[in-house]
């Protein structure tokens, strides 16, 4: 049985797939963590190449059909590069991307995480360091890890560089291996 579906969605992954086709994943409200084929946006005619960038909230419609999911159309709600980026936003937006691809399984829903994950991308967006820790709290919480007393202390104290080496360095732990987006910049 086919269907289709409209939903907003955060562009968390992208591969390219065939020589114009692009493998997207989505982070949605209702369905979670989703992946859809954009067949020919790779192509210079197709006006869905800049909408399906990493970071974009979107409006999407996707037709699924055995088992596969097709992006149809698309549009930017939200654009992470409407603005020039310090290296600073791009390296915070990627560690967000390669936490939330690899604590969120595919079609797994979590209650609020499209809220707390489009939150920090406007966090990002805005250069807010801040808003964007805060944010980072309440996705840990919001997984079920509970986040150590020692991340509250310093973001109670206002050590925001501090709180986010030990964020970093706790998401780490958990998922016992570097994070990639690191050796990006360096």
């Amino acid at each position: 049985m086919s269907r289709y579906l409209n939903t907003l969605g955060i562009v968390i992954k992208k591969n390219r797939s065939r020589d114009s086709d692009i493998q997207i994943t989505l982070l949605t409200p209702k369905h979670g963590k989703i992946q859809a084929l954009a067949k020919g946006a790779q192509s210079i005619k197709s006006s869905r190449l800049s909408t399906l960038q990493l970071g974009n909230i979107i409006k999407t419609s996707i037709y699924q059909n055995k088992q596969r999911n097709w992006i149809s159309e698309s549009v930017t709600i939200t654009p992470f590069l409407s603005t020039s980026k310090s290296l600073t936003q791009y390296n915070l937006l990627f560690y967000f991307l390669e936490m939330i691809n690899r604590f969120i399984a595919e079609n797994q829903q979590i209650e609020g995480m499209f809220q707390i994950s489009q939150d920090l991308i406007i966090s990002i967006n805005s250069n807010n360091f801040n808003k964007f820790i805060a944010q980072e709290i309440l996705l840990l919480d919001n997984l079920g890890f509970g986040v150590p007393s020692q991340i509250h202390q310093t973001y109670q104290d206002n050590n925001f560089s501090e709180c986010q080496k030990h964020i970093k360095n706790y998401i780490e732990s958990i998922i016992e291996k570097p994070f990639q987006s690191d050796k990006l910049f360096k």
